[in-house]
């Protein structure tokens, strides 16, 4: 009754036919029958209206039941009940999660006790929504203070069970548990503000509270000593290997200062794109791609491709298409174009103002992406794109965010 609210109809009708038999029947209890079970309902039954009574509650019951089941038909098309997903969509439109609704939705940290060191968000291709909601969930981490944890993004097809704990959109959590049977998986919806990060952090701080004070005491302590040999103690800000978010000892707005082809160059950025749709919107920051000669023209396909499976769509008025993992091959060099639209684009239902093409050979643009995910974090930093009137300040805004 909590996940389908609906089924109230069903009790509401079951309890009028029951009442309209006894009625009928003229029929019903000498005394309340309390607790309420049919023994109780017979013992307070007269015996001259038994007949009436005990209508009355084959009728209700099968009333209930077939109004139930078809309401349940019809809501299957749209909505599996899955109990966790609704419990999530609760704690989006709150905009906070709550210890209860965690509870019931065995989120992070359901039947774990042992620390976490390692956390993986994955994606198709590893390459744009993953690297986002990473550079997201590291902050925070980062900022409360966890300095053994490592935070990485990748493909889906590249994870090991070697993970502590592995974030997926909602879409693409079964998948990932086949690669990551071991670890804890906290599925997400909004990329950019999910209330399920705040529960990781509040899972870290239960569960790596002794070893965090041990690594933070002493370089060389046991603790520490302990996390640094399981892979644990990298810097806070940083991925390892290939995965690593470029966002540290990079200078420039694009992360290759330096480069003849720079990540995002002004010939990438439109301010007051002519799409109208998603489809338009994906085709226009792809086609910036190509024209600069960072992607193949069948990279563009492959951007709608991705659309189909799990939305880019980041939340905060952003969205981010890219490829899928299998066309990466379509990929000349790493790029990223930026579209700002002067009327939001409906995505999906959810309305994209900014959309951020991403091409990714190397790691170079994951730079980019980790300072628009601290721009999209913060109002007041939306607020300076929106304003913006030339590429130049859009880049002198990227450029402004460490």
């Amino acid at each position: 009754m909590l996940a389908k609210p609906r089924l109230i109809l069903a009790l509401i009708l079951g309890g009028m036919t029951g009442v309209f038999t006894n009625v009928l029947f003229d029929s019903g209890l000498r005394a309340p029958a309390a607790p309420g079970s049919i023994i109780a309902v017979l013992l307070q039954t007269p015996a001259d209206t038994f007949v009436g009574v005990i209508l009355s509650v084959i009728l209700s019951c099968t009333v209930t039941f077939l109004v139930a089941a078809f309401l349940l038909k019809l809501d299957r098309s749209e909505d599996e009940g899955d109990l966790s997903q609704a419990t999530a969509s609760m704690e989006a439109m709150k905009g906070k999660k709550s210890v209860a609704s965690g509870a019931l939705g065995g989120g992070a940290g359901a039947d774990r006790e042992r620390p976490i060191h390692s956390i993986v968000f994955a994606c198709d291709a590893g390459m744009g929504s993953s690297a986002m909601g990473a550079s997201v969930l590291r902050r925070k981490i980062t900022e409360a203070g966890f300095d053994d944890v490592t935070v990485v993004n990748k493909a889906i097809s590249s994870l090991g069970d070697d993970y502590d704990l592995v974030v997926t959109h909602q879409d693409l959590t079964a998948r990932a548990q086949q690669r990551t049977a071991s670890a804890t998986h906290v599925s997400v919806e909004n990329f950019m503000g999910s209330p399920r990060y705040d529960e990781i952090v509040e899972l870290l701080h239960r569960t790596n509270a002794g070893a965090t004070v041990g690594a933070g005491a002493a370089g060389a302590g046991a603790a520490g000593a302990g996390a640094a040999g399981a892979g644990a103690g990298a810097a806070p800000a940083s991925s390892p290997d290939d995965d690593r978010d470029g966002g540290e000892g990079t200078d420039g707005t694009d992360g290759t200062k330096g480069t003849s082809d720079p990540v995002l160059s002004t010939g990438s950025i439109v301010l007051g794109g002519g799409a109208s749709s998603m489809t338009e919107a994906i085709e226009e920051a792809g086609q910036l791609l190509v024209r600069t000669g960072a992607v193949e023209p069948a990279y563009v396909e492959a951007m709608h491709e991705r659309e189909t499976s799990v939305s880019t769509f980041m939340g905060n008025g952003l969205a981010i298409p890219h490829g899928t993992n299998e066309a990466k091959g379509a990929i000349r060099r790493t790029a990223v174009s930026f579209v700002r639209y002067d009327e939001p684009v409906d995505w999906k239902g959810k309305p994209a103002t900014f959309v951020v093409g991403v091409a990714g050979a190397g790691d170079e643009h994951l730079a980019i992406l980790a300072k628009l995910a601290k721009i999209f974090s913060d109002k007041a930093q939306v607020a300076r794109l929106e304003a913006a009137t030339s590429a130049e300040e859009v880049q002198e805004i990227l450029s402004s965010v460490a």
